[in-house]
């Protein structure tokens, strides 16, 4: 989208179109919504609205007939308004908010919000903390009126072995109990900043179900119905702990597990960390031990580190860095609907470089001094230049926001994660080396500045109100993993381990460096169909072969070559689809044919 004014744009319509245009709006506006006079907030309610309307949409004055849309209001802003109006004490939503579209109307129709009573286990009064960078732009979706399976986490796994069921609630009760971060709850209706709140208890509900005497099918559809319901279920996020347990027996020494918690508490490292202590302290409970979790550093220890940094040299860096930066290069439509962010089943695309591949490329980032996610993360803005036949490009790269130099950062568990803007150059003309390098370096310096929300570097590029800078990110999935596929030991072991989110965007590509390297890009099937999708993983492949192949080589040479194998992907897929529907449309052909002929008509006699 290009930041050109609206009235820009309606300056270049014809007499005509002008007037066609003042009359719908005319039509379609409240009363005295266009072209009203300022009249002046006189209750607090209006007075807290406009006051709201004016920071977040950057106006100097709003009146309670002015238009929010006429003010340049747009779906994100409603999010935004709605979070902050709801710490101020008042309830609305986004839908509200476009429906009345002046102050003076939405002060009418919002209600106060209830000041909750302080749950058991938590002292009335308690200030709580402040939010980390990506738990902010978290916190102000998931209340916004997006849909409860938002940001909602699913890790499933089987568990191989005869499970002792009290064992495995008493070492989740003792690592809940050890961990601050998974006892975290959130406020945000009392007048103030959105504080996190670590109670001082909080029981795990854990659910047990005999599945054995189901086949294998029905158990599989009717997992499959659990983790609908259960990401549609959401959680209430001023009570904790924000996670809950599910375990299928499936044989006698086979489980599926399901643990689900909301990503505002945790990311994919602090995942690893919390479930290698919940193994730990359940063995040392079978062998008559008493558990012992380690006592990690805590993540306000973070928080007060963030809270110390000035944040003036990472917004200098972002503006200088997104500065001059023209449209955005999607790969598909917005991320949210309506300021929400709408959680839908999402596909998924893969592939899985061969191993001759992996090896080669690993000898040539080893040789050159790159990083193979530097490498692969650089195919996918070449996917999107020429997408959008530009030099210039821009996606979202997830950092592991813990600080080098922060005293047991790795060892924290808590939402450490921030998603930050990367933007790469890429003229057709350079060399391929030289390029990776300086994409090295911007992912370098990026992580030199993870630490300030994605929602204060838009407005600080501004484009706050333009929908965004990006709808696909790219995940490394570089992290620690102490668990994964047969962790354990032999009494248990985790096996089949797999993640289930969604994070907003229409398309996350997940990059795994191996060996052997593989990509998996989750999407929303909606905004993305598949073959398109993994025709972009097929490019990244061949853009993987052609660099040990030829190292001087220009990008356009690259980028031709990937767009010829993702072409062929495409016509190969779709010859294929068309010869299955032929061979369905003979089968069912040969099952009408198959048909006895009775010679009766419908409700005819004998």
């Amino acid at each position: 989208m290009s930041d050109e004014r609206a009235e820009d744009r309606v300056g270049r319509l014809s007499a005509a179109r002008r007037e066609l245009l003042s009359l719908w709006l005319a039509e379609d506006a409240p009363d005295g919504a266009v072209g009203a006079p300022y009249v002046a907030p006189e209750t607090e309610e209006e007075r807290v609205l406009a006051r709201l309307w004016r920071e977040v949409l950057e106006v100097e004055r709003v009146g309670v007939a002015d238009d929010y849309f006429a003010l340049g209001g747009d779906s994100i802003h409603a999010i935004v308004i709605v979070a902050r109006a709801r710490e101020a004490g008042l309830h609305l939503s986004a839908q509200d908010l476009f429906d009345q579209r002046t102050v003076r109307a939405l002060a009418r129709l919002a209600v106060p919000v209830e000041e909750p009573a302080p749950p058991a286990g938590e002292a009335a009064g308690e200030p709580g903390l402040p939010l980390g960078p990506m738990q902010q732009g978290m916190l102000y979706h998931s209340v916004g009126g997006s849909s409860p399976g938002a940001y909602v986490v699913q890790v499933t796994c089987r568990l191989a072995g005869a499970l002792d069921r009290e064992a495995f609630r008493a070492a989740w009760r003792e690592v809940v109990a050890a961990t601050p971060a998974l006892r975290t709850c959130f406020r945000f209706a009392q007048g103030t900043p959105p504080r996190q709140v670590v109670r001082r208890a909080a029981e795990v509900p854990v659910e047990f179900a005999d599945w054995r005497p189901m086949p294998a099918e029905e158990r599989a559809a009717r997992l499959a119905r659990y983790l609908e319901a259960d990401r549609d279920r959401g959680f209430e996020l001023s009570e904790a702990p924000l996670l809950r347990l599910a375990v299928f027996q499936e044989a006698d020494d086979g489980h599926r597990c399901v643990w689900t918690h909301h990503h505002l508490v945790l990311d994919g490292w602090s995942q690893q960390l919390v479930l290698r202590d919940v193994l730990d302290a359940y063995h040392a409970l079978l062998r008559g031990e008493r558990p012992n979790p380690p006592a990690r550093p805590s993540f306000p220890r973070y928080l007060e580190w963030l809270a110390a940094r000035d944040p003036a040299s990472d917004e200098e860096y972002w503006r200088h860095r997104l500065a001059g930066l023209g449209a955005p290069t999607g790969i598909a439509g917005p991320g949210c609907a309506d300021g929400q962010v709408i959680a839908t089943r999402r596909r998924e695309a893969t592939l899985r470089f061969s191993a001759a591949t992996t090896e080669r490329l690993r000898v040539f980032c080893r040789e050159r001094g790159l990083t193979p996610a530097t490498v692969l993360a650089g195919g996918w803005g070449l996917v999107l230049a020429a997408r959008h036949a530009a030099e210039d490009v821009v996606f979202g790269l997830t950092a592991s926001g813990r600080p080098e130099e922060l005293p047991g950062a790795t060892e924290m568990v808590g939402l450490f994660i921030n998603t930050l803007p990367l933007r790469l150059h890429c003229p057709a003309g350079a060399r391929v080396l030289p390029w990776l390098r300086q994409a090295q370096r911007a992912m370098t310096e990026l992580r030199e500045h993870q630490h300030l929300p994605l929602s204060r570097i838009e407005r600080g590029a501004g484009r706050g109100r333009s929908g965004g800078l990006f709808d696909s990110i790219v995940v490394v999935e570089n992290f620690p993993t102490w668990v994964g596929d047969g962790y354990g030991s032999p009494r248990l072991r985790v096996a089949e381990p797999a993640v289930l989110v969604d994070e907003g965007y229409p398309l996350v590509l997940e990059i795994t460096p191996g060996p052997p390297m593989s990509l998996r890009a989750r999407y929303d099937p909606g905004r993305l169909d598949h073959v398109r999708t993994r025709a972009a993983l097929v490019a990244i492949e061949a853009y993987a072969d052609a660099l040990p192949a030829d190292p001087e080589a220009t990008l356009a040479e690259v980028a031709g070559g990937m767009a010829e194998r993702s072409r062929r992907y495409a016509e190969e897929e779709r010859e294929a689809g068309r010869e299955r529907g032929e061979r369905r449309l003979r089968a069912v052909r040969r099952r009408r044919a198959a048909l006895p002929e009775t010679g009766a008509t419908p409700g005819g006699g004998g």
